[in-house]
């Protein structure tokens, strides 16, 4: 009989199980920081540059302008902060991680160019980032659907590596690598999650953004704080919604563990839902509130601690649905604690640099612009 998740690979595990879903847990955390500045920051972007609206006209171009000189270094930190989780995903869940790729293998090949014609798209902005012209305009559009499309690939391969019992017959109705995963239930609202999400995200990044910039530029600053919180409130109010929709889509079986049947999935998931209404909520408040630097930062605050749940709650329901396939993991480990203690040290380095350079990129400073630069060449 055809197993239904292809046989485990014989080299041993490089170092034991838990250190490795942790740091695949922290890692994709970065990384889902920075492809959210980039995904929700161009389409909120591209927004913004079709906005007729005459009041702030002038701050919405000095923020056009400003995400567009650091689009490209987004970018270059949503690449390299990819790497290190998409490496743990390979060792831990491997057999099913390449069997969905195959399956839509040229369309998984496809974000390689996709990735790039966009990061191509973003130096283009980057010269000509000020351009209010339709040109600036095609070439915005155009980057948000290359970033669209990279995240609608994505969601297709994480959806389908969730249904191993689906392998078998999706290769015998068409084994040309052409197959994508449209037809799960869960694809299309988890596809919507991650994009508002996104919007979400860096529509508080402007309101950041305007608070680093509040001593100054204080009419820039108060105008990208009111306009990125209300985004925010708004797009997160929805995800909120969205998230319920996502939720009821999940098969049964997970379904029923993550609303009683498992007490860690049901904790995560009754504070990722008080945690949405709690940050919808405090940026409505903070849009009447006199101090918003404060409450832009506990915005950010909340939206932290929310980005972290959501991590947790989206690996419980792997781990859910793996389990009702009946995967393990290899049981043979031989550590390997020299590599592990270079990467503990260089990813800690990594996200303290990219930390000082976007909060001096923020506040002007010329100098971090060219190390910047060179770092994202």
């Amino acid at each position: 009989m055809t197993p239904v998740i292809p046989l485990a690979d014989p080299l041993p595990l490089p170092a034991p199980v838990g250190l490795m879903w942790a740091l695949l847990q922290l890692t994709f955390l970065l990384h889902l920081v920075a492809m959210n500045v980039v995904l929700g920051g161009s389409i909120l972007a591209l927004h913004w540059r079709f906005s007729r609206r005459a009041e702030g006209a002038p701050y919405r171009a000095a923020l056009l302008a400003f995400f567009a000189r650091a689009l490209p270094v987004a970018v270059a930190a949503t690449v390299t902060l990819g790497v290190a989780p998409l490496l743990f995903v390979q060792v831990l869940y491997g057999r099913l991680f390449f069997t969905s790729s195959i399956l839509m293998a040229w369309f998984w090949l496809a974000v390689v160019p996709l990735v790039i014609l966009a990061y191509y798209g973003a130096y283009l902005l980057a010269s000509r980032g000020e351009a209010p012209g339709g040109r600036a305009r095609g070439v915005a559009g155009l980057v948000a659907l290359l970033f669209a499309a990279v995240a609608f690939l994505q969601v297709s391969n994480a959806t389908r590596a969730l249904r191993p019992e689906t392998f078998l017959g999706a290769y015998r109705a068409d084994g040309r690598g052409l197959t994508l995963n449209l037809g799960d239930p869960t694809f299309w609202p988890r596809t919507l999650h991650v994009l508002v999400g996104a919007v979400a995200v860096a529509a508080l990044g402007a309101a950041l953004y305007g608070v680093l910039r509040r001593a100054r530029e204080p009419q820039l600053a108060s105008w990208a704080i009111r306009r990125g919180t209300t985004v925010f409130g708004v797009a997160t109010a929805a995800n909120v919604f969205v998230g319920m929709l996502f939720l009821l889509a999940q098969p049964k079986s997970t379904l029923i563990r993550l609303v009683g049947g498992d007490a860690w999935a049901m904790a995560l998931l009754a504070l990722g839902i008080v945690l949405g209404i709690a940050v919808a909520g405090l940026a409505l408040l903070a849009l009447g509130a006199k101090d918003t630097v404060c409450v832009t930062w506990a915005q950010v605050g909340l939206l932290a601690a929310t980005l972290v749940v959501m991590v947790l709650l989206r690996d419980q329901v792997r781990q859910i649905a793996l389990r009702d396939a009946a995967f393990e993991h290899p049981g043979r480990v031989a550590a390997q604690w020299g590599p592990f203690a270079a990467f503990a040290v260089l990813l800690a380095a990594a996200v303290a640099t990219i930390g000082w350079m976007a909060r001096a990129l923020a506040r002007g400073r010329g100098a971090a612009l060219l190390v910047l630069l060179a770092w994202s060449a």
